[in-house]
Protein backbone atom coordinates (compact mmCIF):
# COMPACT_ATOMS: atom_id res chain seq x y z
CA UNK A 1 0.00 0.00 0.00
CA UNK A 2 1.38 3.19 -0.67
CA UNK A 3 1.68 6.66 1.66
CA UNK A 4 -0.90 9.21 1.55
CA UNK A 5 2.00 11.20 -0.19
CA UNK A 6 1.68 9.08 -2.79
CA UNK A 7 -2.02 8.68 -2.57
CA UNK A 8 -2.52 12.34 -3.08
CA UNK A 9 0.15 12.28 -6.21
CA UNK A 10 -2.11 9.44 -8.11
CA UNK A 11 -4.67 9.85 -10.59
CA UNK A 12 -8.65 9.74 -9.93
CA UNK A 13 -8.37 6.61 -12.21
CA UNK A 14 -5.90 4.87 -10.44
CA UNK A 15 -7.10 5.74 -6.78
CA UNK A 16 -10.60 4.32 -8.41
CA UNK A 17 -8.91 1.12 -9.22
CA UNK A 18 -7.13 0.89 -6.27
CA UNK A 19 -10.14 1.52 -4.29
CA UNK A 20 -11.98 -1.25 -6.30
CA UNK A 21 -9.33 -3.63 -5.45
CA UNK A 22 -9.22 -3.09 -2.08
CA UNK A 23 -13.17 -3.70 -1.81
CA UNK A 24 -12.72 -6.81 -3.50
CA UNK A 25 -10.36 -8.29 -1.37
CA UNK A 26 -12.22 -7.01 1.50
CA UNK A 27 -15.21 -9.29 0.62
CA UNK A 28 -13.10 -11.80 0.21
CA UNK A 29 -11.43 -11.62 3.56
CA UNK A 30 -14.97 -11.41 5.06
CA UNK A 31 -15.85 -14.84 3.33
CA UNK A 32 -12.39 -16.24 4.63
CA UNK A 33 -13.46 -15.21 8.02
CA UNK A 34 -16.71 -16.44 7.89
CA UNK A 35 -15.98 -19.79 6.76
CA UNK A 36 -12.81 -20.04 9.30
CA UNK A 37 -10.24 -20.26 6.29
CA UNK A 38 -8.68 -16.70 7.54
CA UNK A 39 -5.09 -17.24 7.95
CA UNK A 40 -3.79 -13.60 8.98
CA UNK A 41 -6.72 -11.58 10.61
CA UNK A 42 -4.62 -8.69 10.45
CA UNK A 43 -5.04 -8.08 6.93
CA UNK A 44 -8.30 -6.89 7.51
CA UNK A 45 -7.08 -4.11 9.48
CA UNK A 46 -4.65 -3.17 7.04
CA UNK A 47 -7.38 -3.28 3.71
CA UNK A 48 -9.62 -1.88 6.04
CA UNK A 49 -7.10 1.15 6.45
CA UNK A 50 -6.12 1.29 3.10
CA UNK A 51 -9.84 1.88 1.78
CA UNK A 52 -10.08 4.97 4.13
CA UNK A 53 -6.88 6.34 3.40
CA UNK A 54 -8.23 5.98 -0.87
CA UNK A 55 -11.73 7.28 -0.09
CA UNK A 56 -10.29 9.89 2.26
CA UNK A 57 -8.08 11.24 -0.31
CA UNK A 58 -10.95 11.23 -3.33
CA UNK A 59 -13.36 13.06 -0.95
CA UNK A 60 -11.13 15.78 0.09
CA UNK A 61 -10.20 16.42 -3.86
CA UNK A 62 -13.88 16.70 -4.71
CA UNK A 63 -14.47 19.12 -1.56
CA UNK A 64 -11.65 21.41 -3.13
CA UNK A 65 -13.22 21.82 -6.00
CA UNK A 66 -16.28 21.94 -4.96
CA UNK A 67 -14.82 24.78 -2.57
CA UNK A 68 -13.45 26.39 -5.32
CA UNK A 69 -15.89 26.41 -7.82
CA UNK A 70 -18.62 28.08 -5.54
CA UNK A 71 -15.99 31.30 -5.55
CA UNK A 72 -18.38 33.60 -6.89
CA UNK A 73 -15.03 35.11 -9.47
CA UNK A 74 -14.52 31.53 -10.63
CA UNK A 75 -18.23 30.25 -10.68
CA UNK A 76 -18.86 33.46 -13.33
CA UNK A 77 -15.85 32.51 -15.26
CA UNK A 78 -17.48 28.70 -15.25
CA UNK A 79 -21.04 29.59 -16.50
CA UNK A 80 -21.72 28.50 -19.47
CA UNK A 81 -18.89 26.38 -20.36
CA UNK A 82 -18.11 22.85 -20.09
CA UNK A 83 -15.26 22.66 -17.70
CA UNK A 84 -13.08 20.04 -16.21
CA UNK A 85 -11.42 20.65 -12.71
CA UNK A 86 -7.53 19.06 -11.97
CA UNK A 87 -7.07 18.70 -8.12
CA UNK A 88 -3.70 17.97 -6.37
CA UNK A 89 -1.94 18.80 -2.98
CA UNK A 90 0.86 21.54 -2.83
CA UNK A 91 2.67 20.57 0.10
CA UNK A 92 4.51 24.13 0.32
CA UNK A 93 1.47 25.67 0.70
CA UNK A 94 0.04 22.57 2.33
CA UNK A 95 -3.37 23.62 0.54
CA UNK A 96 -5.00 21.88 -2.69
CA UNK A 97 -4.27 23.34 -5.82
CA UNK A 98 -7.37 23.34 -8.38
CA UNK A 99 -7.13 23.98 -12.14
CA UNK A 100 -10.15 24.59 -14.17
CA UNK A 101 -10.09 24.28 -18.09
CA UNK A 102 -12.54 24.17 -20.70
CA UNK A 103 -13.81 21.78 -23.21
CA UNK A 104 -10.43 22.63 -25.87
CA UNK A 105 -8.26 22.52 -22.76
CA UNK A 106 -7.84 25.98 -22.25
CA UNK A 107 -7.23 27.30 -18.73
CA UNK A 108 -10.07 29.16 -16.86
CA UNK A 109 -9.04 29.49 -13.63
CA UNK A 110 -7.20 28.13 -10.77
CA UNK A 111 -7.69 28.23 -7.15
CA UNK A 112 -5.88 27.16 -3.64
CA UNK A 113 -7.93 25.89 -1.27
CA UNK A 114 -6.96 25.29 2.30
CA UNK A 115 -9.67 22.56 3.85
CA UNK A 116 -7.56 22.32 7.16
CA UNK A 117 -9.69 25.77 8.83
CA UNK A 118 -10.89 25.70 12.15
CA UNK A 119 -14.58 26.57 12.36
CA UNK A 120 -15.62 28.11 15.48
CA UNK A 121 -17.21 25.61 18.01
CA UNK A 122 -19.73 28.47 19.40
CA UNK A 123 -22.80 29.35 17.05
CA UNK A 124 -22.23 33.18 17.84
CA UNK A 125 -18.82 32.72 16.72
CA UNK A 126 -20.10 31.56 13.03
CA UNK A 127 -22.54 34.13 12.79
CA UNK A 128 -19.79 36.81 14.03
CA UNK A 129 -17.63 35.32 11.46
CA UNK A 130 -20.42 34.21 8.45
CA UNK A 131 -19.24 31.64 6.15
CA UNK A 132 -15.75 29.68 6.40
CA UNK A 133 -14.07 31.31 3.21
CA UNK A 134 -11.37 27.77 2.46
CA UNK A 135 -10.26 29.49 -1.00
CA UNK A 136 -7.38 31.36 0.09
CA UNK A 137 -6.25 32.87 -3.19
CA UNK A 138 -7.20 32.31 -6.99
CA UNK A 139 -7.26 33.50 -10.36
CA UNK A 140 -9.31 34.34 -13.12
CA UNK A 141 -7.36 33.26 -16.65
CA UNK A 142 -8.28 35.64 -19.57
Amino acid sequence: MANIVELRDMSDDKLEEMLENAREEMFNLRFQQATAQLDNHARVKIVRREIAQVETVLYMRRLAIEAAATEPTIATALSDKEWRANAHFDYEDSAWQVEFSDEDGNDVASALVNLNKKRSRVRKGRARNGPLQLVVSYEVAG
